[in-house]
């Protein structure tokens, strides 16, 4: 129990800095979009993520981490287009078009093709990297052990809060945001 609360007091604090920090680059407007579709695609496809992320910590820590960024990025083009489908694993669909190493590049042209502008994309790049080298060093500030059980449950909510920070950007980007509506309900 005490190490769900610090592992969910660790992701709150993060998600917090890092919409923070891509608001002030004005890539997202204070917060983070809560599409319950791309929320239920991430706890279904995070496995296939991870097992591909995992092993790239050590020699490519910045992209294991932003690369679920780009992940949450081509999902959120695909909710928009309304080509996301509830029985694919969207993840593995978005890798294999050009591999995990190159599924930004893929996921840029997504973006690109969803309207996108190419200097917004450049911004979007150089945050992810500021935003994961931020990630990094949270993550070292916490002191866990390498390659313990915390280091990976850690690891797991940086990527989560990445996926979502991914796809805010983009229905950001895209236009989309939130409004206060006033519903006057009958007696």
């Amino acid at each position: 129990m005490e190490q769900q609360e610090y592992l969910q007091n660790f992701e709150k604090g993060l998600a917090e800095q890092l919409t923070k920090m891509l608001s002030d680059k004005r890539l997202l407007g204070g917060y983070t979009f809560e599409v319950e579709e791309l929320t239920e695609l991430w706890h279904r496809c995070a496995p296939d993520y991870m097992a591909d992320a995992v092993p790239q910590i050590a020699d490519y820590p910045l992209a294991a981490i932003a690369w679920a960024a780009y992940f949450g990025a081509g999902a959120a083009v695909m909710w928009d287009k309304q080509t996301l489908k509830a029985d694919e694993n969207t993840y593995l669909r978005l890798r294999d078009a050009r591999g995990f190493d190159e599924m930004d590049e893929y996921v840029a042209y997504l973006m690109l093709d969803a309207g996108i502008k190419q200097p917004d994309i450049d911004r979007v790049e150089d945050a992810l990297r500021s935003a994961a080298i931020s990630a990094q060093t949270a993550i070292r500030k916490e002191g866990i052990e390498p390659q313990s059980v915390m280091a990976f449950h850690i690891f797991a909510r940086v990527v989560k809060v990445f996926f979502a920070l991914g796809a805010s950007i983009t229905l950001h980007l895209m236009g989309y945001k939130y409004e206060k509506v006033k519903v006057d309900l009958p007696s």
